[in-house]
C-alpha cells in the first residue's frame, strides 16, 4: 500500500496536558482502500543525568476525519503515554539496580585515596 502523507498540528494552550498535537493523516493513494489512517504524535520531556531529553511517543487514532482525530487525541494519547512513563521508569530503576556502588559519588581530584573519605561527595546520602 502506497500512502500519501500530511503533517497537522494544533495549539491549544488550555490543555495542560497536550498543548500541542501533532497528527499525520496517510492517505492510500492506490484504489485498494479508501480510508485514511491518522497517526498521533507526542514527545515526553525525560529527565537525565545528561538533561532533559525527548521521548517521541506516536499511536494510531480511529477516526473518520482529521477533526474527529484532533477531538480523539487525548483518549489515545494518554495510554500510550503512560506505558512509556512506565517503560522510562522501568529501565531507570534497571539501571540504578546494575549501577556500582561509587555511581552516586564524586571524588575530588587530589585525593584519590578512597579510604580517606574526606573529599568524597555521596549524593546518595544527600537525599
Amino acid at each position: 500500500m502506497i500512502y500519501r502523507k500530511q503533517e497537522y498540528s494544533q495549539e491549544d494552550r488550555e490543555d495542560s496536558r497536550f498543548q500541542v498535537k501533532q497528527i499525520e493523516m496517510l492517505e492510500p493513494i492506490d484504489s485498494g482502500e479508501e480510508e485514511s489512517r491518522f497517526v498521533g504524535h507526542v514527545n515526553l520531556m525525560v529527565q537525565t543525568p545528561m538533561g532533559n531529553q525527548q521521548l517521541p511517543v506516536s499511536f494510531e487514532i480511529e477516526a473518520d476525519d482529521l477533526e474527529d482525530a484532533f477531538d480523539k487525541f487525548a483518549a489515545h494519547a494518554n495510554p500510550q503515554v503512560e506505558q512509556a512513563r512506565q517503560q522510562v521508569e522501568a529501565e531507570v530503576q534497571k539501571l540504578r539496580k546494575q549501577s556500582p556502588g561509587d555511581s552516586g559519588r564524586i571524588v575530588r581530584p587530589g585525593d584519590m585515596d578512597m579510604k580517606n573519605r574526606g573529599n568524597v561527595i555521596d549524593f546518595d546520602q544527600q537525599k
